[in-house]
């Protein structure tokens, strides 16, 4: 059955749109890039850092932003450029290079997957306290803001765990945001969707930060996955008055399986993104008025686009 959305633009009339408008993402690029601290990472935002929160051993984990932890989309199990050609590269915590000679050697960046310790007897300690934090976030005009990303989490417990935490003051304070529950499914993890409500000193904050925070003893014990994190997305939910265009009619509308049609009736319009149910952009390809989305998951999009120099969202069903 075709979906089909009409879109009325009046001449010269305010009106408001109420939408779940994201307007920060973050998906740490691609490249296998094994070993690559997240300090060493700049992405289209800025720079992310690694702030020491404790008391951390000598070979303390610590975070990575690379494909050895591969993301492999929400519901899926996590893959590694190790070992396959997946290159989607994730934040997540992994060791650094273990050598013990004539018994061990471990190169850094083995995936969410963390050293317990055990050999303090050599000076060798895994104890780690860590966080990685995002450049500065401008949500000047933005309210209500609510964070969404997909995560992979085992550890021990409170012992070894993450948290998403937040900062309203350029990283001068931090307060934790949710403690992320521990995810289930697949050997090396399950890619899990998450969505939480910053504090509302967020609001029309021009100084905001997040971050996720990862602790871990060293008593030899806990499981893999430790944490990986992606798709990181920062939506407002802000009403917003526009200025609508002249009178006509624009129609959108899903016309195949991953396909929309916009049948534009004279309108200049430009597809400016396509969003997923979770605030996600998609990517897309367009050739004339039909827009082919790529690895398309049957769902809920939602269509930003600018009509006659005026921004419109509409959301419609993808089959």
């Amino acid at each position: 059955m075709k979906h089909l959305y009409t879109i009325l633009v009046t001449s010269l009339v305010a009106g408001s749109l109420a939408a779940q408008t994201p307007f920060w993402t973050e998906n740490f690029g691609t490249g296998c890039n094994r070993g690559q601290l997240a300090s060493a990472y700049t992405g289209s935002n800025g720079a992310w850092t690694i702030a020491s929160t404790g008391s951390n051993g000598s070979h303390a984990n610590t975070w990575y932003v690379s494909a050895t932890s591969a993301n492999t989309g929400a519901g899926n199990c996590q893959e590694s450029c190790i070992f396959n050609f997946n290159n989607n590269a994730t934040l997540h915590v992994s060791n650094v290079t273990i050598t013990i000679p004539n018994f061990l050697n471990v190169p850094a960046d083995t995936g969410s997957s963390y050293f317990t310790g055990g050999f303090s007897v050599l000076g060798i300690t895994s104890n780690s306290s860590q966080r990685a934090e995002s450049p500065t976030i401008n949500c000047t005009g933005q309210n209500n803001v609510t964070i969404s990303f997909i995560y992979i989490e085992n550890g021990q417990s409170s012992i070894d765990d993450a948290q998403l935490v937040y900062s309203p003051d350029n990283g001068t304070t931090w307060t934790v945001v949710d403690a992320l529950a521990k995810t289930s499914g697949c050997a090396y993890g399950q890619w899990t969707a998450f969505t939480a409500t910053l504090p509302a000193s967020a609001n029309n904050n021009a100084t905001v930060k997040i971050g996720f925070a990862w602790v871990n003893n060293d008593d030899g014990q806990g499981s893999d996955p430790s944490f990986s994190v992606d798709d990181i997305t920062l939506t407002s939910g802000t009403t917003t008055s526009i200025l609508t265009a002249q009178v006509q009619e624009l129609h959108v509308y899903t016309s195949a399986p991953g396909e929309i049609t916009v049948q534009p009736n004279g309108q200049q319009y430009r597809t400016v993104a396509i969003y997923n149910a979770l605030g996600q952009a998609v990517q897309f390809a367009q050739q004339g008025n039909v827009i082919a989305l790529s690895n398309a998951i049957p769902g809920v999009y939602v269509v930003s686009m600018n009509v006659s120099g005026k921004p419109v969202m509409r959301k419609l069903i993808v089959n």
